[in-house]
């Protein structure tokens, strides 16, 4: 699992556009499972501090209960120009230590009884659309891990290496 930090050093392009899409909406959405396996889809504030990626959540949400019994999740910006995307895989830790760094860079109250979520990175993907409504249009879609680095995905296939760059 990596940190925002990691994905920064690492990949800061895809990065760069995620920060760029949080910035631009101020929200995103977070997708968990419900007890009997279904998808629930909750939106957040996704709130950069410390060199890692938070949540706050009410302890009364929903939401709560969902990463309490399963850590895995899917936070998912709004879309950007090009109709990009940015959709991160993570594990939720509960970070109550944070609360103070997380309270000094939101945008909102953090109450004194929310839980202070951390989401570890699994996986970053970013995509957008190339010459939208003209002949040839296709996908641009790049993912990163921490184990297997950057990768370009065309559809269906994957290419991998250093080389090739998002932009």
């Amino acid at each position: 699992m990596g940190s925002w930090t990691l994905l920064e050093e690492r990949a800061p392009e895809i990065a760069a556009a995620g920060r760029g899409l949080f910035d631009q909406h101020g929200l995103a959405y977070l997708a968990t499972t419900r007890a009997d396996c279904s998808p629930r889809l909750h939106p957040v504030v996704p709130i950069l501090a410390d060199g890692e990626l938070f949540v706050a959540i009410g302890d009364w949400s929903p939401k709560w209960r969902d990463l309490r019994r399963d850590h895995r999740c899917v936070l998912h910006a709004l879309p950007g120009a090009r109709d990009d995307e940015f959709a991160l895989r993570c594990r939720a830790e509960d970070a109550p230590e944070s609360i103070e760094t997380v309270r000094a860079e939101a945008t909102h109250t953090i109450h004194d009884d929310d839980h202070i979520v951390r989401l570890d990175i699994d996986q970053a993907d970013h995509g957008w659309w190339e010459h939208v409504g003209e002949p040839g249009t296709y996908p641009v879609r790049w993912r990163w891990t921490p184990a297997r680095g950057l990768e370009r995905r065309q559809a269906g296939r994957q290419s991998g290496g250093q080389h090739d760059q998002p932009t």
